[in-house]
C-alpha cells in the first residue's frame, strides 16, 4: 500500500519537474527573442540619431559619405534584426513541439496545456467565422476531434511552418515601410548631391535596394517554404491538415 502511495508521489514529483524543465525551456526561448529586440532597438536609435547629428551638423563634404553609409548600415541592420527574430522564433515554435509532445504524454489537461493556447494563434478562435462559411465547416470538423488529435493538427502545422506569426509581421511590415522611407530619402539625397555620388548613383540608388526589396519580399511572401519563416496557415492548407487527421480517427 505504501509503496503504491509513494510510486505515485515519485511520480508526481517526475511530471512536474519535466513541467518546470518545459516550462524554462519555454521561458529561455521567449526572453531571447525579447533581448535580441532590445538590442536592436537600441542600435536602430542609435543609427537614428548618428544620422540626424551628421545631417544637420555637416560642415564638410566627407560627412555626406558618412550619411549614406549610415543610411544603408541602418538598413542592412533592421533586415538582420527580422531575419534573426524569425530565426529565433522558429527556436521558439520547435519548443512548442516539444512542449506538445511532454503535455500529451503526462496527460496534462487540454483547458490549461500550450495547445489551448496555440488554438487561439493559429486563429482556430478568431474571428467567428460566417455561418455557413467554409471556415465554420472547418471549425467545426477541429472541435469534434478528440485532444490528442488537436494536438496533431497543431503539431502538423508547424511541420509545414505554418504556426503562425505572433506579430512577427506586423514588425516586417513596419520594418518595410521605415526601409522604403529610408530609400526614398536616399534618392532625394544622391540627386541634391549627384556630383558628388555620380560614381556609385547606381549602385546606391538602383542596384543595391533592388537587394533589400528581395529580402524583404522574402519576409513577407511565402516562396513554397524555401524559407522557413512560420507563417499563418491559408484556410486550404488548414482545411487539408484537418481533413488528414479526421482520416486517421476514421
Amino acid at each position: 500500500m505504501s509503496d503504491s502511495i509513494g510510486q505515485t508521489y515519485r511520480d508526481h514529483r517526475e511530471n512536474l519537474r519535466t513541467i518546470l524543465e518545459i516550462s524554462y525551456e519555454r521561458y529561455n526561448q521567449i526572453k531571447n527573442i525579447n533581448n535580441q529586440i532590445l538590442a536592436i532597438i537600441a542600435a536602430i536609435f542609435v543609427g537614428l540619431f548618428t544620422i540626424s547629428i551628421t545631417f544637420f551638423t555637416s560642415a564638410i563634404t566627407i560627412n555626406d559619405f558618412f550619411i549614406l553609409i549610415g543610411i544603408h548600415a541602418l538598413i542592412v541592420t533592421l533586415l538582420i534584426w527580422r531575419y534573426y527574430s524569425h530565426i529565433i522564433d522558429n527556436e521558439l515554435v520547435s519548443c512548442y513541439k516539444r512542449i506538445l509532445y511532454c503535455e500529451e504524454k503526462l496527460d496534462i489537461p487540454f483547458e490549461i496545456s500550450i495547445a489551448a493556447w496555440l488554438e487561439k494563434n493559429i486563429e482556430f478562435e478568431l474571428p467567428p467565422p460566417k455561418k455557413g462559411s467554409v471556415e465554420l465547416s472547418r471549425k467545426k470538423k477541429y472541435v469534434e476531434l478528440d485532444n490528442t488529435r488537436k494536438n496533431w493538427v497543431i503539431q502538423k502545422l508547424i511541420d509545414h511552418n505554418k504556426c503562425g506569426y505572433r506579430f512577427h509581421n506586423i514588425w516586417d511590415k513596419t520594418v518595410g515601410y521605415v526601409i522604403f522611407t529610408l530609400l526614398v530619402y536616399q534618392l532625394y539625397f544622391l540627386l541634391i548631391n549627384f556630383s558628388l555620388f555620380i560614381d556609385v548613383y547606381f549602385s546606391a540608388a538602383i542596384y543595391i535596394p533592388i537587394a533589400y526589396i528581395i529580402a524583404l519580399w522574402g519576409l513577407t511572401r511565402d516562396f513554397k517554404n524555401n524559407i522557413i519563416i512560420q507563417r499563418d496557415a491559408k484556410n486550404e492548407e488548414l482545411e487539408k491538415i484537418i481533413e488528414e487527421v479526421v482520416a486517421l480517427k476514421e
